[in-house]
């Protein structure tokens, strides 16, 4: 009778361990992943003065080039604005404008209004603006020797 229980008993055993079973293992680690948000960073060239026009004459236009610079490494968007900073506000709404790139119109209307159609440049893309300033030649003998000093406000948005 022990004998058929020490028999019983390892027969448990070797089952018991049978089914617990033994599996090999291994891990393999990938270190140091590093995860950045991207960025839009705009500028402009020229940083300054970009549509100085000295002489502009009845039924003429001056074309001025700007550079946008995507110094990020996300596409964005672009709009470009302008604001009045001084001088006489007559010439300022006489004046038109007509923004393009690669002979495509981003604007056309009064300077005044300027805000012109977004443009796509890509990661570390440049993209020229063309702007012609026209003074029509209906404008009057009052608009003689004025002037108008403005701002270029050039927005970026990541592209969507």
């Amino acid at each position: 009778m022990r004998r058929l229980m020490y028999l019983l008993m390892g027969a448990g055993l070797a089952l018991c361990v049978g089914l617990a079973g033994a599996y090999f293992t291994s891990r393999a680690e990938v270190p140091d992943s590093v995860i950045r948000a991207g960025s839009v960073e705009v500028s402009a060239e020229p940083t300054s003065a970009a549509l100085s026009i000295d002489a502009l004459a009845p039924g003429s236009s001056v074309t001025r080039p700007l550079v946008v610079v995507n110094e990020g490494n996300l596409a964005m968007n672009v709009v470009v604005t302008g604001a009045k900073k001084a001088g006489i506000t007559n010439l300022y709404n006489a004046l038109t404008c007509t923004a393009t790139v690669d002979g495509a119109a981003l604007y056309e209307g009064p300077l005044s209004a300027l805000r012109t159609a977004p443009l796509q440049v890509p990661a570390g893309g440049r993209a020229q603006v063309q702007f012609a300033v026209g003074l029509p030649a209906s404008a009057g003998n009052d608009l003689a020797g004025e002037y108008v000093k403005l701002s270029l406000y050039v927005d970026a948005e990541q592209v969507h």
